[in-house]
Protein backbone atom coordinates (compact mmCIF):
# COMPACT_ATOMS: atom_id res chain seq x y z
CA UNK A 1 0.00 0.00 0.00
CA UNK A 2 0.94 3.38 -0.95
CA UNK A 3 1.13 6.52 1.89
CA UNK A 4 -2.25 5.83 3.99
CA UNK A 5 -4.41 8.79 5.30
CA UNK A 6 -4.08 9.67 9.07
CA UNK A 7 -5.68 12.60 9.83
CA UNK A 8 -9.38 14.75 8.92
CA UNK A 9 -10.76 18.21 9.53
CA UNK A 10 -14.14 18.97 8.94
CA UNK A 11 -15.30 22.52 9.52
CA UNK A 12 -18.00 24.82 8.99
CA UNK A 13 -19.59 28.04 10.37
CA UNK A 14 -21.54 26.53 13.30
CA UNK A 15 -19.52 23.99 14.96
CA UNK A 16 -21.73 22.60 17.52
CA UNK A 17 -24.44 21.94 14.12
CA UNK A 18 -21.52 19.66 13.20
CA UNK A 19 -20.31 17.87 16.23
CA UNK A 20 -24.78 17.31 16.99
CA UNK A 21 -24.31 16.18 13.11
CA UNK A 22 -21.98 13.48 13.35
CA UNK A 23 -22.22 12.47 16.91
CA UNK A 24 -25.84 12.09 16.09
CA UNK A 25 -25.47 9.93 12.53
CA UNK A 26 -22.34 8.29 13.42
CA UNK A 27 -22.16 7.81 17.29
CA UNK A 28 -18.77 9.58 17.36
CA UNK A 29 -17.47 10.95 21.06
CA UNK A 30 -16.06 14.60 20.87
CA UNK A 31 -13.71 16.83 23.45
CA UNK A 32 -14.32 20.03 22.70
CA UNK A 33 -11.87 22.68 23.25
CA UNK A 34 -13.11 26.53 24.50
CA UNK A 35 -10.06 28.04 23.53
CA UNK A 36 -9.82 27.10 19.85
CA UNK A 37 -13.20 26.28 19.19
CA UNK A 38 -12.40 22.84 18.27
CA UNK A 39 -13.96 19.59 18.72
CA UNK A 40 -11.02 16.47 18.68
CA UNK A 41 -13.47 13.48 17.36
CA UNK A 42 -13.15 10.15 19.13
CA UNK A 43 -14.70 7.54 16.68
CA UNK A 44 -14.62 4.93 19.17
CA UNK A 45 -13.30 2.29 17.28
CA UNK A 46 -9.45 0.74 16.74
CA UNK A 47 -10.34 1.50 13.35
CA UNK A 48 -10.53 4.24 11.19
CA UNK A 49 -8.31 7.65 11.71
CA UNK A 50 -8.30 11.05 14.23
CA UNK A 51 -9.61 14.18 13.43
CA UNK A 52 -11.28 17.32 14.39
CA UNK A 53 -14.28 19.45 13.89
CA UNK A 54 -13.81 22.96 14.00
CA UNK A 55 -15.50 26.51 13.12
CA UNK A 56 -14.46 28.47 10.01
CA UNK A 57 -14.44 32.31 11.11
CA UNK A 58 -15.65 35.33 8.62
CA UNK A 59 -11.74 36.02 7.56
CA UNK A 60 -11.79 32.54 6.30
CA UNK A 61 -13.42 33.61 3.33
CA UNK A 62 -15.21 30.47 2.89
CA UNK A 63 -18.15 28.17 3.98
CA UNK A 64 -17.32 25.02 4.49
CA UNK A 65 -13.84 22.49 4.34
CA UNK A 66 -13.47 19.76 4.64
CA UNK A 67 -9.53 17.50 3.92
CA UNK A 68 -7.47 14.66 5.04
CA UNK A 69 -3.97 13.79 5.81
CA UNK A 70 -1.34 11.60 3.88
CA UNK A 71 1.33 10.71 6.18
CA UNK A 72 5.04 10.84 3.78
CA UNK A 73 8.25 10.27 4.66
CA UNK A 74 9.43 13.73 3.40
CA UNK A 75 7.23 16.75 3.18
CA UNK A 76 9.21 18.78 0.27
CA UNK A 77 9.99 15.91 -1.25
CA UNK A 78 6.29 15.24 -1.89
CA UNK A 79 5.78 18.37 -2.67
CA UNK A 80 8.20 18.68 -5.45
CA UNK A 81 6.19 15.70 -6.66
CA UNK A 82 2.53 17.56 -6.65
CA UNK A 83 3.94 20.83 -8.30
CA UNK A 84 5.47 18.77 -10.80
CA UNK A 85 1.98 17.19 -11.50
CA UNK A 86 0.25 19.99 -11.76
CA UNK A 87 -0.48 20.77 -7.92
CA UNK A 88 0.33 23.63 -6.00
CA UNK A 89 1.76 24.46 -2.63
CA UNK A 90 -0.62 25.75 -0.01
CA UNK A 91 1.73 25.77 2.94
CA UNK A 92 4.76 25.03 3.14
CA UNK A 93 6.33 22.88 5.84
CA UNK A 94 5.36 22.94 9.38
CA UNK A 95 6.93 21.72 12.73
CA UNK A 96 3.50 21.27 14.79
CA UNK A 97 4.19 22.54 18.64
CA UNK A 98 5.48 19.65 20.87
CA UNK A 99 7.35 17.33 18.70
CA UNK A 100 3.72 16.74 17.12
CA UNK A 101 5.67 16.57 14.19
CA UNK A 102 4.84 18.74 10.87
CA UNK A 103 2.74 19.15 7.86
CA UNK A 104 1.99 20.73 4.41
CA UNK A 105 -0.85 21.82 2.45
CA UNK A 106 -1.09 21.18 -0.86
CA UNK A 107 -3.91 22.03 -3.66
CA UNK A 108 -4.42 19.20 -6.02
CA UNK A 109 -5.16 19.66 -10.06
CA UNK A 110 -9.23 19.48 -9.32
CA UNK A 111 -8.83 22.36 -6.26
CA UNK A 112 -9.05 19.93 -3.14
CA UNK A 113 -7.25 21.18 -0.61
CA UNK A 114 -5.24 17.81 1.09
CA UNK A 115 -2.83 18.16 3.93
CA UNK A 116 0.38 16.15 4.14
CA UNK A 117 1.69 14.56 7.69
CA UNK A 118 5.29 14.04 9.15
CA UNK A 119 5.58 11.57 11.90
CA UNK A 120 7.73 13.11 14.65
CA UNK A 121 11.53 12.62 14.91
CA UNK A 122 12.35 10.98 18.03
CA UNK A 123 14.38 12.77 20.90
Amino acid sequence: MGNPVVYFEIAGKDVNKLNEFYSSVFGWKTEADPQSGTCMVNNLSDQGIPGHLFPITDEMGIDNYITFYIQVDDLQAYLDKVESLGGEICIPPQEIPGNMGSFAMLMDPSNNYIGLYRMPTTQ
